[in-house]
Protein backbone atom coordinates (compact mmCIF):
# COMPACT_ATOMS: atom_id res chain seq x y z
CA UNK A 1 0.00 0.00 0.00
CA UNK A 2 1.50 3.56 -1.02
CA UNK A 3 1.66 5.57 2.24
CA UNK A 4 -0.46 8.69 2.89
CA UNK A 5 2.44 11.05 2.23
CA UNK A 6 3.24 9.74 -1.26
CA UNK A 7 -0.17 9.90 -1.91
CA UNK A 8 -0.24 14.00 -1.12
CA UNK A 9 1.64 14.75 -4.59
CA UNK A 10 -0.85 14.01 -7.81
CA UNK A 11 -0.90 10.34 -9.08
CA UNK A 12 1.01 8.98 -12.23
CA UNK A 13 0.59 5.88 -13.99
CA UNK A 14 3.83 4.38 -12.27
CA UNK A 15 2.17 5.19 -9.01
CA UNK A 16 -0.76 3.61 -9.44
CA UNK A 17 0.70 0.68 -10.57
CA UNK A 18 2.77 0.33 -7.97
CA UNK A 19 0.11 0.34 -5.41
CA UNK A 20 -2.30 -2.04 -7.56
CA UNK A 21 0.87 -4.97 -7.59
CA UNK A 22 1.49 -4.34 -3.83
CA UNK A 23 -2.65 -5.06 -3.30
CA UNK A 24 -3.38 -7.33 -6.26
CA UNK A 25 -4.59 -10.96 -4.83
CA UNK A 26 -3.70 -12.54 -7.99
CA UNK A 27 -0.23 -11.08 -8.14
CA UNK A 28 0.29 -12.20 -4.22
CA UNK A 29 -1.23 -15.63 -5.35
CA UNK A 30 1.51 -15.90 -8.21
CA UNK A 31 4.33 -15.12 -6.25
CA UNK A 32 3.40 -17.75 -3.59
CA UNK A 33 3.26 -20.41 -6.29
CA UNK A 34 7.01 -18.83 -7.14
CA UNK A 35 7.97 -19.54 -4.05
CA UNK A 36 6.61 -22.99 -3.75
CA UNK A 37 8.22 -23.86 -7.26
CA UNK A 38 11.69 -22.76 -5.76
CA UNK A 39 10.61 -25.36 -2.70
CA UNK A 40 9.99 -28.10 -4.48
CA UNK A 41 13.75 -27.52 -7.12
CA UNK A 42 15.36 -27.70 -4.08
CA UNK A 43 13.71 -30.69 -2.85
CA UNK A 44 14.19 -32.47 -6.37
CA UNK A 45 17.67 -31.65 -6.10
CA UNK A 46 18.00 -33.77 -2.68
CA UNK A 47 16.79 -36.46 -4.19
CA UNK A 48 19.06 -39.46 -4.62
CA UNK A 49 21.55 -38.92 -1.93
CA UNK A 50 22.56 -41.97 0.46
CA UNK A 51 20.31 -42.71 3.33
CA UNK A 52 21.27 -43.56 7.05
CA UNK A 53 19.49 -46.40 8.26
CA UNK A 54 19.30 -48.89 11.40
CA UNK A 55 17.74 -52.11 11.80
CA UNK A 56 17.48 -54.61 14.41
CA UNK A 57 16.70 -58.41 13.86
CA UNK A 58 15.53 -61.09 16.32
CA UNK A 59 15.13 -64.73 15.71
CA UNK A 60 15.14 -68.22 17.60
CA UNK A 61 17.58 -70.98 16.04
CA UNK A 62 18.80 -74.60 17.08
CA UNK A 63 22.05 -74.73 19.79
CA UNK A 64 23.86 -77.03 21.70
CA UNK A 65 21.64 -76.70 24.48
CA UNK A 66 18.44 -76.17 22.24
CA UNK A 67 16.52 -73.45 21.30
CA UNK A 68 18.92 -70.03 21.12
CA UNK A 69 18.03 -66.81 20.05
CA UNK A 70 19.71 -64.97 17.58
CA UNK A 71 20.26 -60.77 17.68
CA UNK A 72 21.64 -58.89 14.68
CA UNK A 73 21.85 -54.79 14.89
CA UNK A 74 23.30 -53.18 11.70
CA UNK A 75 23.86 -49.41 10.90
CA UNK A 76 25.01 -48.19 8.19
CA UNK A 77 23.92 -46.14 4.65
CA UNK A 78 21.76 -47.15 1.80
CA UNK A 79 21.52 -45.47 -1.67
CA UNK A 80 18.62 -46.26 -4.19
CA UNK A 81 20.45 -46.53 -7.99
CA UNK A 82 17.08 -46.02 -9.44
CA UNK A 83 16.52 -42.34 -7.52
CA UNK A 84 19.94 -41.43 -9.28
CA UNK A 85 19.31 -42.37 -12.60
CA UNK A 86 15.79 -40.41 -12.26
CA UNK A 87 17.51 -37.08 -10.51
CA UNK A 88 18.08 -35.78 -13.12
CA UNK A 89 14.59 -35.73 -14.89
CA UNK A 90 12.74 -34.98 -11.89
CA UNK A 91 15.11 -31.77 -11.14
CA UNK A 92 14.32 -30.52 -14.68
CA UNK A 93 11.01 -30.78 -14.65
CA UNK A 94 10.58 -28.83 -11.39
CA UNK A 95 13.08 -26.03 -12.59
CA UNK A 96 10.74 -25.75 -15.44
CA UNK A 97 8.01 -26.04 -13.85
CA UNK A 98 9.52 -22.77 -11.37
CA UNK A 99 9.90 -20.93 -14.68
CA UNK A 100 6.19 -21.25 -15.74
CA UNK A 101 5.48 -20.33 -12.07
CA UNK A 102 7.68 -17.01 -12.64
CA UNK A 103 5.99 -16.21 -16.23
CA UNK A 104 2.97 -16.69 -14.43
CA UNK A 105 4.04 -14.42 -12.16
CA UNK A 106 5.11 -11.75 -14.59
CA UNK A 107 1.31 -12.37 -16.58
CA UNK A 108 -0.26 -11.72 -13.36
CA UNK A 109 1.46 -8.28 -12.90
CA UNK A 110 1.18 -7.43 -16.30
CA UNK A 111 -3.18 -7.88 -16.11
CA UNK A 112 -3.54 -6.25 -12.96
CA UNK A 113 -1.26 -3.59 -14.44
CA UNK A 114 -3.84 -3.28 -17.60
CA UNK A 115 -6.67 -3.02 -14.85
CA UNK A 116 -4.55 0.02 -13.11
CA UNK A 117 -4.65 1.74 -16.76
CA UNK A 118 -7.91 1.52 -17.55
CA UNK A 119 -9.31 2.53 -13.81
CA UNK A 120 -6.46 5.19 -14.01
CA UNK A 121 -8.05 6.34 -17.54
CA UNK A 122 -11.29 5.95 -16.73
CA UNK A 123 -10.88 8.39 -13.19
CA UNK A 124 -8.79 10.55 -14.98
CA UNK A 125 -12.01 11.13 -18.04
CA UNK A 126 -14.19 11.00 -15.28
CA UNK A 127 -13.02 14.02 -13.30
CA UNK A 128 -12.79 16.15 -16.95
CA UNK A 129 -15.74 15.46 -17.64
CA UNK A 130 -17.37 16.79 -15.05
CA UNK A 131 -14.95 19.56 -14.87
CA UNK A 132 -16.89 20.40 -18.27
CA UNK A 133 -20.25 19.68 -16.88
CA UNK A 134 -19.48 22.11 -13.72
CA UNK A 135 -18.89 24.81 -16.32
CA UNK A 136 -21.63 24.21 -18.57
CA UNK A 137 -23.61 24.56 -16.02
CA UNK A 138 -22.52 27.68 -14.89
CA UNK A 139 -22.68 28.83 -18.11
CA UNK A 140 -26.25 27.95 -18.08
CA UNK A 141 -26.80 29.76 -14.97
CA UNK A 142 -25.11 32.80 -16.69
CA UNK A 143 -27.60 32.38 -19.65
CA UNK A 144 -30.76 32.04 -17.74
CA UNK A 145 -29.83 35.58 -15.84
CA UNK A 146 -28.87 37.38 -18.65
CA UNK A 147 -32.17 35.92 -20.45
CA UNK A 148 -34.32 37.17 -17.27
CA UNK A 149 -32.64 40.65 -17.75
CA UNK A 150 -33.28 41.25 -21.20
CA UNK A 151 -36.89 40.33 -20.88
CA UNK A 152 -37.47 42.49 -17.75
CA UNK A 153 -35.95 45.14 -19.91
CA UNK A 154 -37.94 44.09 -22.37
CA UNK A 155 -34.83 43.50 -25.38
CA UNK A 156 -36.06 39.82 -25.22
CA UNK A 157 -39.15 37.09 -25.27
CA UNK A 158 -40.43 35.20 -22.77
CA UNK A 159 -39.99 32.29 -24.98
CA UNK A 160 -35.78 32.69 -24.16
CA UNK A 161 -36.44 32.88 -20.44
CA UNK A 162 -38.23 28.99 -21.30
CA UNK A 163 -35.56 27.89 -23.00
CA UNK A 164 -33.28 29.00 -20.76
CA UNK A 165 -34.74 27.53 -17.82
CA UNK A 166 -34.98 24.29 -19.47
CA UNK A 167 -31.44 24.29 -20.89
CA UNK A 168 -30.19 25.12 -17.32
CA UNK A 169 -32.44 21.85 -16.18
CA UNK A 170 -30.98 19.64 -18.46
CA UNK A 171 -26.96 21.31 -17.68
CA UNK A 172 -27.86 20.75 -14.24
CA UNK A 173 -28.84 17.09 -14.71
CA UNK A 174 -25.78 16.25 -16.53
CA UNK A 175 -23.64 17.89 -14.06
CA UNK A 176 -25.23 15.57 -11.41
CA UNK A 177 -24.77 12.50 -13.26
CA UNK A 178 -21.34 13.70 -13.83
CA UNK A 179 -20.00 14.26 -10.42
CA UNK A 180 -21.47 10.43 -9.53
CA UNK A 181 -19.29 9.34 -12.34
CA UNK A 182 -16.31 10.84 -10.80
CA UNK A 183 -17.22 9.53 -7.78
CA UNK A 184 -17.56 5.97 -8.79
CA UNK A 185 -14.54 5.71 -11.03
CA UNK A 186 -12.48 7.17 -8.00
CA UNK A 187 -13.60 4.92 -5.67
CA UNK A 188 -13.03 1.94 -8.37
CA UNK A 189 -9.35 2.95 -8.45
CA UNK A 190 -9.33 3.61 -4.88
CA UNK A 191 -10.55 -0.09 -3.95
CA UNK A 192 -7.76 -1.37 -6.37
CA UNK A 193 -4.91 0.77 -4.72
CA UNK A 194 -5.97 -0.19 -1.58
CA UNK A 195 -6.70 3.26 -0.68
CA UNK A 196 -9.83 5.55 0.79
CA UNK A 197 -11.30 7.42 -1.88
CA UNK A 198 -9.88 11.11 -0.50
CA UNK A 199 -6.01 9.46 -0.79
CA UNK A 200 -6.55 9.62 -4.56
CA UNK A 201 -5.01 12.96 -5.89
CA UNK A 202 -5.35 12.89 -9.69
CA UNK A 203 -3.05 14.82 -11.80
CA UNK A 204 -3.73 17.46 -14.06
CA UNK A 205 -3.36 14.95 -16.78
CA UNK A 206 -2.24 11.88 -17.78
CA UNK A 207 1.44 11.20 -18.13
CA UNK A 208 2.52 10.58 -21.75
CA UNK A 209 2.73 7.08 -22.39
CA UNK A 210 6.64 6.91 -23.65
CA UNK A 211 5.85 3.85 -26.60
CA UNK A 212 8.14 2.87 -29.71
CA UNK A 213 5.67 2.30 -32.14
CA UNK A 214 6.88 -0.53 -34.51
CA UNK A 215 6.69 -0.08 -37.79
CA UNK A 216 4.08 -2.51 -38.87
CA UNK A 217 1.41 -4.89 -37.17
CA UNK A 218 3.87 -7.69 -38.09
CA UNK A 219 6.60 -6.35 -36.60
CA UNK A 220 4.97 -5.79 -33.03
CA UNK A 221 4.03 -9.28 -33.30
CA UNK A 222 7.35 -10.24 -33.35
CA UNK A 223 7.97 -8.58 -30.57
CA UNK A 224 5.47 -10.29 -28.31
CA UNK A 225 6.03 -13.43 -29.22
CA UNK A 226 9.72 -13.16 -27.91
CA UNK A 227 8.84 -11.25 -24.97
CA UNK A 228 4.45 -12.42 -23.68
CA UNK A 229 5.47 -14.14 -20.22
CA UNK A 230 2.44 -16.60 -21.15
CA UNK A 231 4.06 -18.28 -24.08
CA UNK A 232 7.37 -18.36 -22.01
CA UNK A 233 5.17 -20.33 -19.46
CA UNK A 234 3.72 -22.40 -22.41
CA UNK A 235 7.17 -22.91 -23.29
CA UNK A 236 8.50 -23.92 -19.53
CA UNK A 237 5.51 -26.05 -19.36
CA UNK A 238 6.56 -28.08 -22.60
CA UNK A 239 9.73 -28.30 -21.16
CA UNK A 240 8.32 -29.98 -17.67
CA UNK A 241 6.11 -32.33 -20.01
CA UNK A 242 9.61 -33.40 -21.33
CA UNK A 243 11.24 -34.31 -18.58
CA UNK A 244 7.78 -35.76 -16.98
CA UNK A 245 8.27 -38.03 -19.80
CA UNK A 246 11.78 -38.99 -19.44
CA UNK A 247 11.18 -39.48 -15.62
CA UNK A 248 8.05 -41.53 -16.04
CA UNK A 249 10.25 -44.16 -18.68
CA UNK A 250 12.99 -43.85 -15.80
CA UNK A 251 10.36 -45.17 -13.54
CA UNK A 252 9.69 -48.72 -15.25
CA UNK A 253 13.24 -49.44 -15.17
CA UNK A 254 14.46 -52.28 -12.61
CA UNK A 255 14.92 -50.44 -9.06
CA UNK A 256 18.43 -51.33 -7.63
CA UNK A 257 18.63 -50.78 -3.46
CA UNK A 258 22.66 -51.17 -1.92
CA UNK A 259 22.91 -51.31 1.74
CA UNK A 260 26.54 -51.03 3.66
CA UNK A 261 26.77 -51.26 7.22
CA UNK A 262 28.47 -53.01 9.89
CA UNK A 263 26.60 -55.58 12.06
CA UNK A 264 26.62 -56.69 15.70
CA UNK A 265 25.13 -59.40 17.63
CA UNK A 266 24.79 -63.06 18.64
CA UNK A 267 24.96 -66.02 16.57
CA UNK A 268 24.37 -69.45 17.39
CA UNK A 269 25.23 -68.05 20.91
CA UNK A 270 28.58 -66.67 19.86
CA UNK A 271 28.88 -62.45 19.97
CA UNK A 272 29.92 -61.70 15.95
CA UNK A 273 30.81 -58.08 14.68
CA UNK A 274 31.55 -57.34 10.81
CA UNK A 275 30.52 -55.37 7.83
CA UNK A 276 27.66 -56.01 6.33
CA UNK A 277 25.81 -55.74 2.60
CA UNK A 278 23.01 -56.26 0.62
CA UNK A 279 21.95 -55.81 -2.70
CA UNK A 280 17.99 -55.89 -3.70
CA UNK A 281 16.62 -55.69 -7.12
CA UNK A 282 13.10 -54.76 -7.77
CA UNK A 283 11.62 -55.59 -11.62
CA UNK A 284 8.46 -54.02 -12.09
CA UNK A 285 6.19 -57.24 -13.80
CA UNK A 286 3.38 -55.02 -14.20
CA UNK A 287 2.38 -52.41 -17.34
CA UNK A 288 1.50 -49.11 -15.44
CA UNK A 289 4.32 -47.57 -15.52
CA UNK A 290 3.99 -47.69 -19.39
CA UNK A 291 0.07 -46.55 -19.25
CA UNK A 292 2.21 -43.38 -17.15
CA UNK A 293 4.77 -42.54 -19.92
CA UNK A 294 1.62 -42.50 -22.33
CA UNK A 295 -0.33 -40.09 -19.94
CA UNK A 296 2.65 -37.85 -19.25
CA UNK A 297 3.01 -37.71 -23.57
CA UNK A 298 -0.89 -36.66 -23.77
CA UNK A 299 -0.34 -34.12 -21.00
CA UNK A 300 2.60 -32.55 -23.50
CA UNK A 301 0.16 -32.88 -26.54
CA UNK A 302 -2.31 -30.33 -24.35
CA UNK A 303 0.85 -28.38 -23.34
CA UNK A 304 1.66 -28.13 -26.98
CA UNK A 305 -1.61 -27.30 -27.96
CA UNK A 306 -2.10 -24.65 -25.98
CA UNK A 307 0.88 -22.77 -26.89
CA UNK A 308 -0.42 -23.06 -30.63
CA UNK A 309 -3.35 -22.13 -29.05
CA UNK A 310 -1.39 -18.83 -27.13
CA UNK A 311 0.64 -18.18 -30.05
CA UNK A 312 -2.62 -17.56 -32.38
CA UNK A 313 -4.67 -15.26 -29.50
CA UNK A 314 -1.53 -12.68 -29.24
CA UNK A 315 -1.44 -12.59 -32.91
CA UNK A 316 -5.11 -11.07 -33.74
CA UNK A 317 -4.37 -9.22 -29.90
CA UNK A 318 -1.33 -7.46 -30.45
CA UNK A 319 -1.60 -6.85 -34.40
CA UNK A 320 -5.33 -5.24 -33.03
CA UNK A 321 -3.53 -3.02 -30.86
CA UNK A 322 -1.34 -1.45 -33.18
CA UNK A 323 -3.59 -0.87 -35.17
CA UNK A 324 -6.61 0.71 -32.70
CA UNK A 325 -3.41 2.92 -31.26
CA UNK A 326 -3.62 4.90 -34.78
CA UNK A 327 -7.31 5.02 -34.99
CA UNK A 328 -7.36 5.96 -31.15
CA UNK A 329 -4.37 8.77 -32.23
CA UNK A 330 -6.16 9.81 -35.37
CA UNK A 331 -9.61 10.15 -33.56
CA UNK A 332 -8.44 12.58 -30.94
CA UNK A 333 -6.71 14.58 -33.23
CA UNK A 334 -9.79 14.84 -35.55
CA UNK A 335 -11.54 15.47 -31.62
CA UNK A 336 -9.20 18.67 -31.59
CA UNK A 337 -10.47 20.03 -34.78
CA UNK A 338 -13.73 19.19 -34.24
CA UNK A 339 -13.53 21.41 -30.86
CA UNK A 340 -11.78 24.51 -32.30
CA UNK A 341 -14.76 24.34 -35.03
CA UNK A 342 -17.27 23.93 -32.51
CA UNK A 343 -15.49 26.69 -30.52
CA UNK A 344 -15.78 29.38 -33.39
CA UNK A 345 -19.69 28.59 -34.48
CA UNK A 346 -20.23 29.39 -30.47
CA UNK A 347 -18.42 32.55 -31.17
CA UNK A 348 -20.10 33.31 -34.20
CA UNK A 349 -23.79 32.68 -32.93
CA UNK A 350 -22.93 34.52 -29.62
CA UNK A 351 -22.08 37.49 -32.19
CA UNK A 352 -24.94 36.74 -33.96
CA UNK A 353 -27.77 37.44 -31.08
CA UNK A 354 -25.51 40.09 -29.68
CA UNK A 355 -26.50 41.88 -32.91
CA UNK A 356 -30.15 40.52 -32.87
CA UNK A 357 -29.15 38.01 -36.49
CA UNK A 358 -29.35 34.65 -34.11
CA UNK A 359 -32.28 33.96 -32.18
CA UNK A 360 -31.57 32.12 -28.16
CA UNK A 361 -32.95 28.46 -30.11
CA UNK A 362 -29.47 28.91 -32.26
CA UNK A 363 -27.42 30.14 -29.15
CA UNK A 364 -28.57 27.24 -27.31
CA UNK A 365 -27.82 24.34 -30.02
CA UNK A 366 -24.36 26.07 -30.37
CA UNK A 367 -23.64 25.85 -27.39
CA UNK A 368 -24.80 21.90 -26.98
CA UNK A 369 -23.04 20.98 -30.04
CA UNK A 370 -20.37 22.74 -28.43
CA UNK A 371 -20.47 20.46 -24.84
CA UNK A 372 -20.78 17.17 -27.12
CA UNK A 373 -17.88 17.85 -29.28
CA UNK A 374 -15.56 18.60 -25.80
CA UNK A 375 -17.05 15.69 -24.15
CA UNK A 376 -16.46 13.84 -27.19
CA UNK A 377 -12.79 15.61 -27.66
CA UNK A 378 -11.99 14.32 -23.71
CA UNK A 379 -13.44 10.70 -24.37
CA UNK A 380 -11.08 10.61 -27.69
CA UNK A 381 -8.18 11.82 -25.65
CA UNK A 382 -8.42 9.05 -23.16
CA UNK A 383 -8.61 6.69 -25.10
CA UNK A 384 -5.84 7.40 -26.88
CA UNK A 385 -3.84 7.40 -23.50
CA UNK A 386 -5.52 3.97 -22.89
CA UNK A 387 -4.72 2.47 -26.20
CA UNK A 388 -0.47 3.50 -25.93
CA UNK A 389 -0.58 2.33 -22.56
CA UNK A 390 -2.18 -1.31 -23.67
CA UNK A 391 -0.36 -1.70 -26.86
CA UNK A 392 2.83 -0.85 -24.57
CA UNK A 393 1.63 -3.96 -22.30
CA UNK A 394 0.28 -6.20 -25.24
CA UNK A 395 4.45 -6.26 -26.21
CA UNK A 396 4.78 -7.84 -23.13
CA UNK A 397 7.93 -6.38 -22.40
CA UNK A 398 8.55 -6.05 -18.62
CA UNK A 399 9.08 -2.29 -17.81
CA UNK A 400 12.13 -1.48 -15.76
Amino acid sequence: MIAAATLAAALGLADVERATLARSPGVAQARAAVREKRALVAAAGGSGAPQAFASYAQSPQSGDAGTIVQHLTTAGAQIALGDIAGRAPAVAQAQADLRAAEADLIGAERTERIASIALYVDALRARDVRALRDAIEATGRADARAAKLRFAAGDAPRLDVVRADVALARDAADAAGARADEANARHALAVEMGVADDDVALPASLDAVATRMPASADAAVAVALAHRPELTSDRAALAAEDAAIAAARRGGLPSLTAQAGWTTGTDAGRHISGPSATVTLAVPISNANAARVEAERARRDQAAAHLDGDEQRIRVEVAAAWRSYFAARDAAAAGDRALAEAAAEVRAVETGYRDGASSSLDLSDARRTYAQVAIDRLVAAGAARQAAALFAESLGVTPP
